[in-house]
């Protein structure tokens, strides 16, 4: 079964396809917008599209979840990712989001992270998700306070120290 798609006020959050390789790459080809993602550009089209089929669409098949193409409802405009990812190493499941830079500050991180937790809890039934950070980030520990997060402290990921948040579901 396909991942979910997922509208917000503004945005469709819908599963990656191989033809959104070139703007996979145009997002990640920007030195800013990777700047505490620990994350290298990759090297052309054809090495996004590889990414594309080894992280997002990989985890779609194994897991039934993974990052969605972030676009803008009204022009179908892609600006980003977000979503939720299974961490093996850490047996948790991590929320992300990374937008292009004329993107940001419009509130369209925190309105694409609270859909994707709300679909975390709601639909996939899990109970705790967390967002690793670049603690010097503090926009993106913004977003994840905003969508309900608690700093747990400092974990290392990929050999790098990286704040960690999160959330459990909240029974009623």
């Amino acid at each position: 079964m396909p991942p979910a798609i997922l509208e917000t006020a503004r945005l469709i959050l819908r599963p990656f396809v191989v033809d959104d390789a070139a703007d996979f790459y145009r997002l990640n080809s920007d030195p800013e917008v990777l700047r505490y993602t620990g994350d290298q550009p990759p090297a052309s089209v054809e090495a996004a599209r590889l990414g594309l089929l080894e992280r997002p669409l990989a985890d779609y098949r194994r897991y039934g979840f993974g990052r969605w193409a972030c676009v803008l409802k009204a022009t179908g405009q892609f600006i980003g990712f977000a979503g939720l990812k299974y961490v093996p190493e850490l047996s948790e499941v991590d929320l992300g989001y990374r937008l292009s830079r004329e993107f940001w500050g419009q509130g369209m991180a925190t309105e694409a992270g609270r859909a994707s937790v709300a679909h975390g809890f709601d639909e996939l039934g899990l109970r705790r998700i967390i967002g690793l950070v670049e603690p010097r980030h503090l926009a993106s520990v913004r977003v994840l306070e905003k969508c309900g997060m608690k700093y747990e402290g400092m974990v290392d990921y990929r050999g790098e120290p990286v704040a960690q948040y999160a959330v459990s579901y909240a029974m009623e």
